[in-house]
């Protein structure tokens, strides 16, 4: 005798388990619950006009596959009734049909996103590298969607958030408005900027107190990154020489290519490897701040589904820069 063969003989839905098992199907489910809703397969079949007979032989199929019964039929009750095993089928059913109307509205908007505005503020600093390569990548895959780009400091970002004038910042600030919310962040750490005939150029590492003896290029009051630097030299017991300061940090930069000055910088946003003729050189020691890069957001304000999916992929590409660190 095989012990290992099964019967494949047909069984109802209270004792005996099938050879084979059909997976559960969404009309059968579909019917189910429409059943349970209604309290009968005459109501349940009128309302999605299918014969009755089609939905009991469906319900059946899925007692058998289950092997529970899932409807109390027995006779003088008024309609049909959940046995506790259909309960937790209803359940089941009902998170099912849910995901499915979730996956229809996600779709249904990638539909409506074919074009757009996307209006998007940001600080000088990510107008080098990140921002142009980050706004390709997105244009490839969305390219119906055009970009208004506003570059100002992080206060005043945070404010034109708050005020419904931009729809996602990206910035170095924490904002302190009670409308605007972080969604993402990624922590950087700055490092030196100097030309490649600068002594420091041929150093694995500067110590933050060997700036003091520098000429340095530094952001004014009306860049938010300022408060750093003020903090990081504070720490040091150091009081760097501001050969510069400006509210460009392009032209700190081209300071440093110049030889003028040094710069303090944050390597990602600039270019991968240094320009020509110049070094990125780590910084350490006392007073070494590192800056979080948030995406921020207007905190109750349902974004357009071209702006909303903007977002998320600048989360992204935000997370693979804290990846990279």
């Amino acid at each position: 005798m095989n012990t290992g063969a099964k019967s494949l003989d047909a069984v109802g839905p209270q004792g005996r388990r099938k050879a084979e098992l059909r997976p559960v199907s969404s009309n059968a489910l579909k019917y189910f619950m429409a059943v349970a809703r209604s309290g009968s397969i005459r109501r349940a079949a009128e309302e999605l006009h299918v014969a009755a007979s089609a939905i009991s032989r469906l319900i059946q199929l899925l007692e058998e596959e289950l092997d529970a019964e899932l409807l109390e039929r027995h006779r003088g009750h008024k309609g049909l009734r959940l046995t506790a095993e259909g309960s937790v089928v209803l359940s089941y059913a009902k998170r099912i049909e849910a995901g499915l109307d979730a996956v229809r509205d996600d779709i249904q908007s990638l539909k409506t996103i074919r074009t757009g505005k996307v209006r998007f503020g940001i600080s000088e600093s990510f107008t080098r590298e990140f921002v142009p390569q980050f706004l390709q990548r997105f244009h490839a895959a969305y390219p119906g969607i055009v970009f208004e780009v506003i570059v100002a400091g992080g206060s005043k970002l945070t404010a034109m958030l708050a005020n419904h004038d931009i729809d996602v910042s990206l910035s170095y600030i924490t904002p302190d408005a009670f409308n605007v919310s972080v969604v993402e962040q990624a922590i950087t750490t700055p490092c030196l900027l100097v030309a490649r005939s600068h002594p420091f150029a041929q150093r694995a590492f500067v110590d933050v107190a060997e700036c003091a003896g520098e000429d340095i290029a530094l952001p004014d009051a009306s860049l938010t990154v300022r408060e750093s630097y003020v903090r990081m030299f504070a720490k040091a017991r150091i009081r760097p020489r501001g050969l510069l300061v400006t509210n460009s940090f392009e032209l700190m930069r081209a300071s440093a290519r110049a030889g003028l000055t040094i710069a303090v910088v944050d390597r990602y946003f600039g270019d991968h490897e240094a320009p020509a003729g110049m070094a990125y050189v780590p910084l350490r020691g006392q007073g070494l701040d590192r800056w979080p890069l948030n995406v921020s957001v207007h905190a109750d304000r349902d974004l357009p589904a071209a702006a909303s999916i903007f977002v998320e992929h600048l989360r992204m590409a935000v997370r693979s820069v804290a990846a990279d660190r």
